[in-house]
């Protein structure tokens, strides 16, 4: 009586490395898909030997006869996960024999390993997909098949090693039918698949690859090339990535990596093209519209990006600081982090999605040119077991330094002179008291200005030129009480200059 046994095979690491039989991987060009059914016959008879093994009993070798005579006369069918891709193959070298390289004697060398080129063949398969077999054949029975469960238990990898496998029997496979049949005749689109012959005997099965009777063969003894025909995959699309929230996220951070450090000078230049992009990506979650930009969305959308943008829907800059800022933290001058902060009101999930999505894309910290493009960072999201840095921990200081420039909102110098009452530390003092951190501050000017770029609104730049120059000073402020950070002052604070770090009294 014909029965069906239905086994589902799981990857939990997404990838089956597998290669045909005697196939060069350099020359494979299709992969082993669907798993072949030669490969589950020589597993399910290695795990055999291991089950007997753990069990302690006499191997019954007629059992593993009628096992494999089962599996051998059985037809097979699948079922393959239609969003299955081959990957891009892996080549890496691997050692091979200890000795001297080189190997002539007239030729200096020394002794180490040799090295091999191999090449990796997989299918990306999802973890969460399946494969399902569909064995049919006349020699099943319960006993059979109460053993066929023991060995598939004991499967922990197909194909090479790194292949983590699930496979286990099943009673039924719901909706799923299958979709790949394997054929006698080689048509146009189909793949060979090896098949164990109806006739193949145990020593077949088990002969070893260098086995002289199997060594310099195409095709192993006891098994044969059937033809299989994929299921056509659906067209790639992009799965939209739901990103795990941060509740009450009032901090992203970003490593900055480089191949060229960017300058201090342009912090500003760097985080307001980050900005323009965490603003376009925001809007493309909210619209679905990629040519979408904030002058042509409605205005419900224009209000619900107020607090990222920094202005309302009239387009009137918001009061108090609540909007988003964009800063950088400077190691030893040198930019090493970009942070987003917020302090009125925590990112939801599609801020904290816009803004690690724009966090893919390279930044650029270079003035505009033709040129602009040579020189970006790559922003690495750091997660929140990285503690944030002194400032923004809750830490109160009585003395903080500059982290960033600090560029004075009004001009204070006129002919050189500087102008009554627009000092630096004139207009830090008025500042500190309007942001309420301090009635009073004494203000130590470190090092010489210099020139940094600064932010300039769209409305007031010119056709030419988005960023601005100015001259920026690194300050030491003293408080008479505990501050808590983070303090920002100055122009372009919210873009990065003016940034503070908590440090001790200095003697």
């Amino acid at each position: 009586m014909m029965s069906v046994v239905i086994l589902r095979q799981e990857f939990p690491l997404g990838r089956f490395h597998a290669t045909p039989w005697r196939v060069n991987p350099f020359d494979d060009p299709y992969g082993e898909w669907p798993p072949s059914p030669w490969r589950l016959v020589r597993a399910v008879t290695a795990r055999w030997y291991q089950w007997v093994r753990e069990e302690g009993k006499t191997p019954d070798l007629e059992q593993l006869k009628r096992l494999q005579g089962a599996l051998c006369k059985s037809t097979y069918r699948f079922y393959l996960p239609l969003e299955a891709r081959k990957g891009n193959p892996l080549r890496q070298y691997q050692p091979t024999e200890f000795g001297w390289h080189p190997a002539e004697k007239r030729k200096p060398g020394k002794r180490e390993y040799g090295r091999s080129l191999v090449q990796d063949n997989y299918w990306c398969v999802p973890p969460e997909a399946s494969v399902w077999w569909f064995i049919e054949g006349n020699d099943w029975n319960d006993e059979l098949k109460s053993v066929l469960e023991k060995c598939l238990e004991r499967i922990t990898y197909f194909g090479r090693a790194e292949t983590l496998t699930r496979i286990r029997p099943v009673e039924q496979s719901g909706e799923i039918k299958a979709n790949c049949q394997l054929t006698e005749q080689r048509t146009a689109g189909t793949v060979p698949v090896l098949v164990p012959c109806a006739e193949a005997t145990r020593e077949d099965i088990e002969r070893t690859t260098d086995d002289p009777l199997a060594a310099k063969q195409t095709i192993p003894p006891g098994a044969r090339w059937l033809y299989a025909k994929r299921p056509n995959p659906p067209a790639s699309r992009e799965h939209r990535r739901v990103p795990e929230r941060r509740l009450e996220c009032h901090l992203m951070q970003f490593a900055i990596g480089w191949n060229v450090a960017p300058e201090r000078r342009a912090i500003v230049r760097l985080t307001a093209r980050f900005r323009g992009a965490v603003i376009r990506e925001l809007l493309l979650l909210k619209t679905k519209d990629a040519s979408s930009s904030w002058t042509k969305t409605s205005r419900d959308v224009r209000e619900s990006v107020a607090d990222m943008i920094g202005k309302n829907a009239d387009g009137e800059p918001l009061n108090g600081h609540c909007h988003t800022e964009f800063l950088v933290w400077c190691e030893d001058g040198q930019p090493t982090r970009l942070l987003v902060w917020r302090g009125s009101r925590a990112f939801d999930a599609e801020e904290q999605e816009a803004i690690l999505l724009a966090a893919k894309r390279d930044v650029s910290w270079a003035a505009a040119g033709p040129d602009s493009d040579e020189w970006k960072v790559r922003l690495v999201p750091l997660d929140q077991a990285v503690p944030p840095p002194p400032g923004f921990d809750g830490q109160p200081s009585k003395v903080w330094e500059s982290v960033t420039p600090y560029v004075p909102p009004r001009h204070y110098l006129r002919s050189g002179k500087v102008r009554a009452g627009e000092s630096i530390a004139e207009q830090i003092c008025r500042e500190v008291r309007k942001r309420e951190i301090a009635q009073d501050v004494q203000v130590d000017l470190l090092g010489t200005p210099q020139w940094v770029a600064v932010h300039v609104p769209p409305r007031k730049a010119t056709e030419r030129t988005f960023i601005g120059d100015r001259r920026g000073q690194m300050v030491r402020l003293r408080f008479d009480k505990l501050v808590v950070g983070p303090i920002r002052l100055g122009h372009s604070s919210s873009f990065g200059l003016g940034l503070f770090r908590p440090v001790e009294e200095p003697r």
